[in-house]
């Protein structure tokens, strides 16, 4: 057990005792009042520097020794004040969260989370109570089941953030009733979205509303090379895209790549034990998944058909060539050029025209 630290107004009024100087008498010596030196010697008033140098004057110690013991006193009287000790636990607590969440990141998202004050905020977004079930949350946890590159470095407390992040912001989402058998329509609205490429994740947000599904666009922070996740969320479709290219073939493709896990994965009456995430992470089946939802992806966007009449009627893929087949079928031309550009790689630095009308538009 630590020693006790006195106030060192009991250590002054100790030593006048010891040499029979009464308090009136000091107070005279030293110009004070007799008022602030009685609560000085109490311990109900700090020994500051005027005072620390009066009483070395009144041959009373050093002033320095005052104003150290009045310091070790304030310290040790911070050390134990509840408030403090709340305080320094969770600026440790915050310290020890840096090492397990990418805190600079949460920053900027909007979330009021900020300082060591604001910890019960990344709890409550991970779903925890405390530091041991983040950490157990995060050992666990494998991110497989996302659409990524394989080529970038991943951190998976990074991939962590951003999957929780989502579903997090996805809850306040409002949307209408989910209908599978609506799954034609809501992909002709977003093929017409696509064509049109006007303030597109506007508009392609609004469109998955209206059919039931929870959509976001989030950044993400670094080493998370996720393009997307789609997943069960209470009971409703939710998809999360991180736009890592502002391209409109890019956000087209990975947007229908994960809508096709939601008609073909997360919502198939014939493939119930694609609705728990535990399939994905523990399956040998994840890519015949994600093979799955790229072709939908690729066939919804521009049937298969119609491209192999197209990729069998030219040579070499001219603007023009292209131009017409996106007009004929009502097709945005950056798409047609970014479905030739993935099935013939030698075609992705050809210039081209189309490739400026590609930029995904916003406005």
């Amino acid at each position: 057990m630590s020693k006790k630290i006195l106030h060192p107004g009991i250590t002054l009024n100790i030593l006048l005792e010891e040499r029979k100087l009464s308090q009136r008498d000091l107070a005279d010596r030293i110009d004070v009042a007799y008022s602030l030196l009685n609560n000085v010697l109490k311990g109900n008033r700090n020994i500051n520097t005027s005072l620390a140098i009066a009483f070395e004057s009144a041959g009373l110690k050093e002033a320095n020794y005052w104003l150290i013991e009045q310091m070790k006193y304030n310290l040790d009287l911070a050390n134990n004040s509840k408030e403090v000790i709340e305080k320094k636990k969770s600026i440790e607590e915050w310290k020890e969260l840096e090492s397990l969440v990418p805190l600079a990141y949460l920053k900027k998202q909007e979330l009021g989370v900020n300082s060591s004050e604001d910890i019960s905020k990344v709890y409550e977004m991970y779903q925890v109570s405390n530091i041991s079930g983040l950490k157990e949350l995060i050992q666990t946890y494998n991110p497989v089941y996302f659409r990524k590159s394989s080529k970038f470095k991943q951190n998976k407390e990074n991939i962590l953030a951003w999957s929780l992040l989502a579903e997090y912001k996805l809850k306040q989402e409002i949307v209408g009733v989910f209908d599978r058998d609506l799954e034609s329509n809501l992909i002709n609205e977003l093929n017409q979205c696509f064509y049109e490429n006007k303030r597109v994740i506007d508009n392609s947000s609004k469109i998955l509303a209206k059919y039931g599904i929870k959509f976001i666009i989030l950044d993400r922070p670094p080493q998370t090379p996720v393009d997307g996740k789609s997943f069960m969320l209470e009971g409703v479709p939710a998809i999360a895209l991180t736009l890592k290219y502002k391209r409109l073939d890019n956000f087209a493709f990975t947007l229908m790549h994960e809508i096709a896990h939601v008609f073909e994965h997360l919502t198939n009456p014939q493939k119930p034990e694609y609705r728990e995430a535990e399939f994905f992470i523990n399956t040998s089946k994840m890519d015949l998944v994600e093979f799955e939802a790229d072709s939908y992806s690729s066939d919804k966007l521009i049937n298969q058909a119609i491209f192999d009449d197209f990729v069998a009627s030219n040579d070499d893929y001219s603007d023009e060539a292209i131009l017409h087949f996106a007009k004929l079928n009502k097709v945005h031309p950056g798409i047609v050029r970014g479905r030739i550009c993935f099935e013939f790689p030698e075609y992705y630095r050809k210039r081209s025209s189309v490739t400026n009308m590609n930029r995904l538009k916003l406005k």
